[in-house]
């Protein structure tokens, strides 16, 4: 039976409540088959939905203990090769209006790298910490991902950089981009927010909070493309007018690379260019609803047999399955 993926979404909604994907058992028996991908809950469903989660959005049955009190603010989540969770945070780092300059420049490189580790890999059953690295390595975490080969790739918004360690290493095998040197060009990243990666190692970055373009590369670290172009909240956009392209997601078996808009409060997804290069950022297809929350994380998951739906959380920031 051919698998068939589906998209989970991470919302933001004002006032701060956020979407993101598990179950949604008190609400299912309200619908004769599941809603559809853009499902968006009213106001008393997200009451019901929310009863089931403590304040702080763990499931009441949870097993799991407390989260460990040296996590700073959580960037960005991922599962490894054995389905461990692996969480990376920022210590006792926070971004706020004093973070950067109006040149996007980190205003705070005195203050040194987080000196605490900020890559930390849990039972996926107990929730305990099975190893933690990261240390003297990064500035303001962002993005997390891990490929199929268990290579860790994170990008660094202070830094303007992304990285790629191979697994047990803590010295970076690829870096990119120019140490806190915000830039537009092939060789500059601006606050860089996400990585997605193929099986063949080719990868795509999203660059991010300034330049609002889609990046891929060859497994080496060689450009190959880019799409991607400043949108704008006041007028209608082309599905190439990002505002903060702020999560990817590669479902490689369809050749289809989608993006969180987060500003433009939608989902657009694009040919990813692995079968046909010359089809890199064609248009495939767009949410058909504008969001009355942003879209701060994607993931793909599910087959014929299973898929998970979307449950909702406060101020949450990225999502993995």
């Amino acid at each position: 039976m051919q698998a068939v993926n589906i998209l989970c979404c991470l919302f933001v909604f004002e006032p701060g409540l956020a979407d993101l994907s598990s179950k949604w058992n008190n609400i299912r028996s309200r619908f004769e088959k599941p809603p559809p991908l853009w499902f968006m809950p009213t106001s008393l469903q997200r009451e019901e939905i929310l009863s089931d989660f403590e304040t702080s959005g763990k499931p009441k049955e949870s097993s799991w203990p407390d989260v460990p009190t040296e996590l700073g603010q959580i960037s960005g989540v991922a599962v490894d090769m054995f389905d461990r969770p692996v969480v990376f945070h920022r210590g006792p780092v926070t971004w706020d209006s004093t973070s950067f300059d109006i040149s996007h420049r980190y205003r705070k490189i005195a203050d040194g790298p987080i000196d605490v580790d900020t890559i930390v890999t849990l039972d996926p059953v107990t929730g305990d910490v099975l190893k933690s690295w990261g240390s003297g390595l990064f500035y303001m975490p962002h993005g997390l991902t891990v490929d199929v080969n268990g290579n860790t790739w994170v990008t660094d918004v202070a830094l303007h950089q992304i990285f790629k360690f191979k697994p047990n290493s803590t010295k970076p095998a690829l870096i990119l981009g120019r140490r806190f040197s915000p830039g537009s060009d092939e060789n500059h990243f601006c606050k860089p927010t996400s990585i997605a990666v193929a099986s063949t190692g080719t990868f795509y970055v999203a660059d991010g909070y300034c330049n609002n373009r889609i990046m891929m590369y060859s497994s080496g670290g060689t450009l190959i493309g880019q799409i991607g172009r400043q949108g704008s909240q006041l007028f209608p956009n082309m599905l190439d007018q990002f505002l903060i392209p702020h999560g990817l997601v590669l479902i490689e078996d369809q050749d289809k690379l989608c993006v969180a808009d987060r500003e433009n409060s939608r989902i657009s997804c694009f040919n990813a260019g692995l079968k046909e290069l010359e089809r890199f950022g064609e248009p495939l297809v767009v949410s058909d609803t504008k969001f009355s929350g942003r879209p701060y994380g994607i993931t793909a998951h599910g087959t014929e047999e299973s898929t998970r739906y979307c449950h909702f959380f406060r101020r949450k920031h990225s999502i993995c399955c």
